[in-house]
């Protein structure tokens, strides 16, 4: 399977946990892993030198280089502030590989695929691959310049240092790298509050929405006890909501469908553990919406309003500051980076929608369940549909724990006792008894509450309006709950992550890149988030 010899023993740069991702699987993070230690040099200038996977079941952590990453942060943060067009060049990119993910995806083929020969299939696989790497090549840019050594951060720090007092860093980073333009979660927000003004516009239609929700809270809800935070809740809302669906006018109907059919997808997150949005689910969320009393057009006003205040904000604080270029570009860009951070992730997530036919008839035609085709490498595959050869006894050990290497222009998967050696190279332990933890700014502000861990949709049952969010790393698939928080705190991510996105847009306080915050932490504990200066403490 390897080309040449691994070098996973001889290396002595210590590995450092790059990102620790559940419901992950190897057969799409093996496009994005072996891009970063081959086709990366172009166009970021720089590749890292080794990678390291570790998956137990569909969970996975992968490593760096903790020497080599910082090299690689660096080389990005360094082009960056020495050449703003570059970051221009990046978030251009992002935005036209992402068009080209999605395009692609729109042709995967969904039925009779049975009808395929094994080489037209493999070339489905093969040109997903290709594709994909093409899109990571560029994506990835803005979160190796930040996220594992915050390479860009501090030097965007540093240049503030000479401006303002240092309590006021981190609230004047947060200004000036406030993005330019709405992300997609902006976008489909106010494309839903739209939708639900366009229902109370009529006010016919508005009272069918409203009686509904009456009659589900008087009638269906109240005996049993729910709350509005409970899947039980949901599940029985969304099923009543269905009664109206005769009676709504076939051209709000439309609209719905229309909303519907652009994002479905969101929160198939990599292996479609939660599977997709139902046309149900949002006609139960415009329920919720109007029956509440929820005055959509005032609140889509509000948002459009904050936004606007938002860059009147920034730029009187790019005069106060005196700020110029290069430096007034830099931060325009970076701030742009969150916009194309969410148009990548929405392009991504929906590519990957799209190939699961094409993997499960991988399975169906080798005879291997779904879950060890996921575990098979891209080249295994080849050899598979092609050639006729399988290896089927070491795809059955894999799921249990399987860590898979690469390095320049070669790959290998271990299983077995070999894979438990490898995955203690890398693993390190929390120190017991911290009490207090700290991070970087992803929105400033304050707050204290009750802890409460969500990796997964599942998780959200267990949140409360003011309590505070704590994940390994936010995805879309649970911004419900981060609606609710009085505060978010992630162990993953820089400026541009996710968690950072929406806490700005929701204007939460945020802190993030923690490493290890939810490994202190448990639901429960009460504590006291400081994003004004990136701490988080335990009370």
């Amino acid at each position: 399977m390897a080309k040449k010899r691994l070098n996973y023993l001889a290396d002595t740069d210590p590995w450092i946990l790059a990102e620790d991702i559940p419901d992950m699987d190897p057969f799409f993070a093996q496009i994005w892993q072996s891009c970063f230690v081959n086709e990366f040099a172009h166009p970021a200038g720089a590749r890292y030198k080794k990678l390291l996977a570790v998956f137990r079941g569909y969970h996975l952590w992968f490593y760096y280089g903790e020497e080599d990453s910082n090299r690689v942060g660096e080389h990005i943060a360094e082009r960056i502030v020495s050449n703003p067009s570059f970051a221009r060049q990046v978030n251009r990119g992002i935005v036209r590989w992402s068009d080209t993910l999605r395009r692609f995806a729109g042709t995967i083929p969904e039925d009779h695929l049975e009808r395929l020969s094994n080489r037209q299939l493999w070339d489905w696989y093969r040109r997903h691959d290709a594709v994909h790497t093409q899109y990571y090549q560029w994506g990835w840019i803005p979160v190796a310049a930040d996220m594992f050594h915050d390479n860009l951060t501090n030097r965007l720090k540093g240049y503030l240092r000479r401006l303002v007092p240092e309590k006021k860093v981190n609230e004047c980073l947060v200004i000036l790298t406030q993005p330019r333009l709405k992300s997609l979660i902006q976008i489909e927000r106010e494309q839903f509050l739209g939708l639900a003004a366009g229902i109370c516009r009529d006010r016919k239609q508005q009272r069918v929405f409203r009686n509904l929700y009456k009659s589900f809270l008087e009638q269906d809800a109240a005996p049993y006890g729910f709350k509005t935070h409970t899947p039980e809740y949901e599940r029985l809302l969304e099923e009543r909501a269905e009664r109206i669906k005769d009676i709504i006018k076939p051209s709000i109907l439309k609209r719905i469908e229309q909303h519907y059919r652009r994002y479905f997808y969101v929160k198939f997150m990599w292996i479609g553990k939660e599977g997709v949005y139902t046309f149900e689910h949002y006609l139960k969320e415009l329920v919720k919406l109007i029956g509440t009393g929820v005055n959509p057009s005032r609140e889509l006003a509000r948002i459009r309003t904050e936004f606007n205040n938002q860059k009147i904000k920034q730029a009187a604080l790019v005069r106060k500051l005196k700020i110029r270029n290069p430096w007034r570009s830099v931060f325009s860009e970076w701030g742009d980076f969150m916009v194309t951070k969410i148009y990548r992730r929405y392009a991504q997530i929906y590519a990957i929608y799209r190939m699961q036919p094409v993997v499960q008839e991988i399975a169906r035609r080798l005879k291997l369940s779904l879950r060890e085709v996921r575990f098979m490498l891209r080249d295994e595959v080849h050899a598979a549909l092609m050639r006729g050869r399988l290896n089927r006894a070491a795809l059955r050990k894999r799921p249990a724990l399987a860590v898979y290497y690469y390095e320049r222009g070669s790959e290998g998967v271990f299983s077995g006792a070999k894979a438990q050696r490898l995955a203690r190279t890398a693993t390190r332990s929390v120190a017991t008894g911290v009490r207090e933890i700290s991070g970087q700014v992803g929105c400033v502000g304050r707050a204290t509450g009750v802890v409460r861990i969500i990796i997964r949709p599942k998780d959200m049952a267990k949140m409360q309006k003011g309590d505070i969010l704590v994940s390994i790393a936010t995805d879309p698939d649970i911004v419900p709950a981060m609606k609710k928080a009085a505060a978010i705190v992630t162990e993953q991510g820089g400026v541009t992550s996710h968690a950072a996105i929406v806490s700005r847009e929701l204007k939460i306080p945020c802190v993030i890149g923690t490493k290890i915050a939810t490994k202190v932490f448990q639901d429960g504990d009460t504590v006291e988030v400081d994003a004004t200066k990136g701490i988080v403490k335990k009370l």
